[in-house]
């Protein structure tokens, strides 16, 4: 394209904007002179100004995906100035239309998701699969059925890199674990084979009690469970008396300086987005993680709940601006309500909401978003997971670390009272799953009260 033909085509860019492009017009894509010229026609045309454009001004302006990757790429590059928010909306609209998207199939109201469908058991051999109507049929919760047919998948995928046959026993178990754990995993072919990640005994355990659960509840003799159950109580056992890899983790955030550590990063993550165009899916990941980060300061909820709490339904922002969270746990079906979150942390959510977008927005984009996954800013939420691996990638921990950091500081704060505050905060159903704290609790606050005979006596 000539240079006269460019400007006259840019005429009704503003001037910065137009001078820019042409100056670098030599490496212009095709295409990109004649969509911005578009872009900021449809801009006047509709009354909006470059920092607020709305999504109808983009839809106008494009008419394929390609047109409005290219537009996005032109005015980041050539016009800073223009607010890219909406378009990026657009264009992750366009990713779940997509063969093979989230909104490619879209569910009814009244129809199970994926997310919703029962976990299905992955190369298991038939001895298993004969057991496994059983464990469908068990009286346990269906998470917890799903939970073990994942662990017992993951047992399959390790069949075979093992010597011993697949048959349910002690000798399988005991071979089993110890690849797991990283010792003596051979490959049938006779040398050391490379597994999956190595776990801890805790860890294996839990899969070893995958596969007592599927032969207890799907009817194998119990000669057969009580040698599962003997390796599973072998890892438990040496569970209990290793360190947890969980302890060395907080303790390492404790010598980064705990909970200002989490501030300095969730500070970071927020700079880091307001640095980058609005548009990019890193700047969107970077508030997303600043907001699940204040959210766990304020309230710790577990990585599962985390992913899937809803806009308008279970955090709520006030018209006023106060954001509040109430949601029912998946884990133990009881609601946990933690009221009216801190303020600082209903700053971060408007940010992270907002997307880039001006402040004035936020109450009209929380009016956009209700109903919708507020990580996701879709119908579909992000994999359970996801939180935590954010989390991890920025702080180095995991999410769930967070909640056991927020009972630490309670448990020095206070010994006598912080049980029944952990369990209120945590959200324990039951006065049973704080035991392990409870006792940790006690022993703190006795060894307060002995240093304080010593001191008394010392006098």
């Amino acid at each position: 394209m000539k240079d006269e033909i460019a400007r006259a085509r840019l005429a009704g860019v503003p001037a910065d904007i137009r001078n820019r492009m042409l100056a670098a017009r030599a490496a212009l894509p095709a295409g990109a002179v004649s969509v911005v010229a578009r872009f900021f026609a449809t801009l006047e045309t509709h009354g909006e100004i470059a920092a607020s454009p709305t999504r109808a001004t983009f839809e106008a302006t494009c008419g394929s995906e390609s047109t409005l990757a290219l537009l996005l790429r032109m005015l980041e590059r050539h016009a800073p100035e223009v607010n890219l928010a909406e378009g990026r909306a657009l264009r992750q609209a366009c990713y779940r239309t997509r063969p093979g998207g989230s909104a490619a199939k879209p569910a009814t109201r009244g129809q199970s998701s994926k997310a919703d469908q029962p976990t299905q058991p992955r190369g298991w051999p038939e001895d298993w699969l004969a057991l496994l109507p059983g464990l469908r049929a068990a009286p346990i919760a269906d998470s917890s059925i799903a939970r073990h047919i994942a662990s017992i998948n993951r047992c399959a995928d390790m069949l075979s890199e093992l010597t011993c046959p697949p048959r349910l026993g002690w000798l399988l178990a005991w071979e089993m674990s110890e690849a797991l754990q990283g010792r003596g995993r051979t490959a049938k072919g006779g040398g050391q084979g490379e597994g999956p990640a190595d776990v801890g005994p805790r860890t294996a355990a839990g899969y070893i009690g995958a596969l007592v659960s599927l032969g207890l509840h799907g009817g194998l003799d119990s000669a057969t469970l009580d040698g599962l159950r003997a390796v599973q109580a072998h890892l438990q056992r040496k569970a209990r008396r290793a360190p947890k890899r969980k302890t060395s983790r907080i303790e390492a955030l404790y010598e980064k300086g705990g909970y200002a550590e989490i501030l300095r990063v969730i500070t970071r993550e927020l700079d880091r987005a307001e640095a980058l165009p609005a548009w990019r899916a890193e700047g969107g990941t970077a508030r997303a993680t600043a907001a699940i980060l204040a959210l766990a300061v304020n309230m710790p909820a577990r990585a599962g709940d985390v992913a899937a709490w809803r806009i308008g339904e279970d955090l709520v922002r006030d018209p006023g601006g106060d954001w509040r969270l109430r949601w029912r746990q998946g884990k133990t079906g009881h609601w946990q309500d933690a009221g009216l979150l801190w303020p600082e942390v209903g700053e971060v959510l408007d940010l992270h909401i907002l997307g880039g977008r001006p402040m004035r927005q936020v109450q009209r984009r929380c009016a956009e978003l209700q109903g919708m996954n507020w990580l996701s800013f879709a119908v579909t939420p992000y994999a359970a997971r996801w939180p935590s691996e954010k989390v991890n990638a920025a702080l180095g921990i995991p999410l769930h670390d967070l909640r056991t950091l927020a009972a630490d500081y309670l448990r020095l704060h206070d010994p006598a009272t912080a049980p029944d505050v952990v369990s209120s905060l945590l959200g324990h159903a039951t006065r049973q799953a704080g035991d392990a704290y409870r006792a940790l609790c006690s022993e703190t606050a006795a060894q307060r009260d002995w240093h304080a005979v010593r001191e008394g006596l010392a006098r």
